[in-house]
């Protein structure tokens, strides 16, 4: 298999989403009208095929087949962060969104929020360049409020990447990391949180991790080993895992609290109804969103 810039995990993400995207709108969960801009050729005519109903169906089978669970539970971990960020913009007046390895992630395109919202992607930058050369052409207007910050997180500290005007009292920011994966160290963990502490109370966090049995235990979970075994192929690894009860300790030292913490069987049924009951594999996958008091 064919990758392209930015990873497996990532690229598997904007697959998903850009078969999603083929549905009718009465029926699809998200609409990403740039995420096949990312995809090698064979990808974008496998979402072309797509846009044929049964072959949508068609795809989605061989994909459930070769990774269980991974496409549902994309499309709706997706859904799920977006409803987050757009209940934080109208709730709790979140004006600024710093997305962390944003690689392939097109919300500060996509997202239609009801205030303007100043968005912050933070990436190597090659994958900075690549992003916004895939995109030019294809952008109905241009993004006013977005920043670009490059950053490689194993080599530098956020503290020292970081420009400053990001902590001004005019904005209330969320941070994003979607996709914690490849040989991610404690101490960038650690050195994370240390930057998201410097900001004000009611500053939040929304973070996708690895339920840490599966990496302990892999049998425990269907889906994990053919995800990981393509993950690896590909160079990539997953081994930062957090069991999901240790959360309100790690926080609570940390001055945060959590609102939410769900793997792929409790945010599957809020977007897929019924139908989810059918859907097995990646509840190993979580979201997890908490905010500084």
């Amino acid at each position: 298999m064919s990758w392209m810039h930015g990873g497996r995990a990532t690229l598997f993400m904007a697959f998903a989403r850009a078969i999603e995207s083929t549905a009718p709108a009465t029926k699809r969960i998200i609409y990403d009208p740039f995420a096949a801009v990312f995809l090698p050729t064979w990808m974008q005519t496998v979402t072309a095929c797509c846009n044929v109903g049964v072959l949508r169906s068609v795809t989605k089978s061989v994909l459930q087949l070769r990774w269980p669970g991974a496409f549902t539970a994309a499309i709706a971990r997706t859904r799920l962060i977006d409803d987050m960020i757009q209940d934080a913009v109208i709730n709790q007046g979140i004006n600024q969104i710093i997305i962390i390895n944003a690689r392939q992630d097109t919300r500060a395109h996509r997202l239609k929020t009801a205030i303007p919202v100043h968005f912050v992607e933070v990436d190597l930058q090659e994958s900075i360049l690549d992003k916004q050369e895939k995109l030019f052409n294809i952008l109905p207007e241009q993004v006013t409020f977005i920043d670009y910050i490059p950053i490689d997180i194993h080599q530098q500290s956020l503290s020292e990447g970081m420009i400053g005007h990001l902590q001004r009292e005019h904005y209330k920011t969320l941070f994003l990391w979607e996709g914690v994966t490849s040989n991610l160290k404690a101490k960038e963990i650690a050195e994370f949180f240390h930057y998201i502490g410097r900001y004000p109370a009611g500053t939040q966090l929304i973070m996708t991790y690895i339920h840490k049995a599966a990496i302990d235990n892999p049998d425990m979970f269907r889906g994990y080993h053919e995800a990981s075994r393509s993950l690896e192929k590909g160079g990539e690894t997953w081994d930062f895992g957090v069991y999901p009860g240790s959360w309100n300790n790690i926080f609570q030292n940390r001055n945060m609290e959590v609102s939410y913490d769900g793997g792929a069987d409790e945010y599957r049924p809020i977007y897929f109804g019924k139908s989810s009951q059918r859907m097995k594999g990646y509840e190993f996958f979580r979201v997890v969103r908490a905010a500084l008091k």
